[in-house]
């Protein structure tokens, strides 16, 4: 049985993490991949190093690309809510696009967006900095937010 709700938001929420943001186009990869592990939605994921087709929410060097919110998978938990796609389901990957994010910690429009190397979440940084943990993608951020709400970011 489900929790009862505990909480009412004045305002909607301007979005949702891995949603799409614009009708900007948006560019997936070629082939449709598979989650080998829970793969987080709204952050980033790696090709699977041993099995081709397959991607994780960790990896090293530039990731694959962007895990965004599409359902087309059984939601088979008893979570009050769940923001991941779960094993064996399908991700889909994008390549380019705008999409919602939340990162832990507040950003600022015009970061470049880094991707954690362990858990594939958003991260802010300097334009060819370093952030621990992290590799810089080709993303930036549009809107400026505070810690863990909901920011824009885009690679067009």
């Amino acid at each position: 049985m489900a929790n009862f709700q505990n909480k009412v938001n004045l305002v909607p929420a301007v979005g949702l993490p891995g949603a799409y943001a614009a009708v900007n186009p948006i560019v997936s990869t070629a082939k449709g991949y598979i989650a080998k592990v829970n793969v987080p939605v709204g952050g980033f994921c790696w090709e699977d190093t041993t099995d081709a087709g397959q991607v994780n929410p960790s990896g090293s060097g530039a990731p694959l690309g962007f895990v965004v919110r599409e359902v087309a998978y059984v939601l088979d938990t008893d979570a009050d809510a769940i923001n991941f796609v779960p094993a064996g389901g399908n991700v889909s990957v994008q390549k380019k696009g705008d999409f919602f994010v939340q990162a832990a910690v507040a950003v600022t429009k015009g970061q470049k967006v880094f991707a954690d190397t362990t858990t594939g979440a958003v991260k802010a940084g300097a334009a060819g900095g370093t952030v621990s943990g992290a590799v810089e993608t080709d993303f930036y951020f549009v809107t400026t937010a505070d810690a863990n709400e909901i920011s824009v970011i885009s690679n067009w």
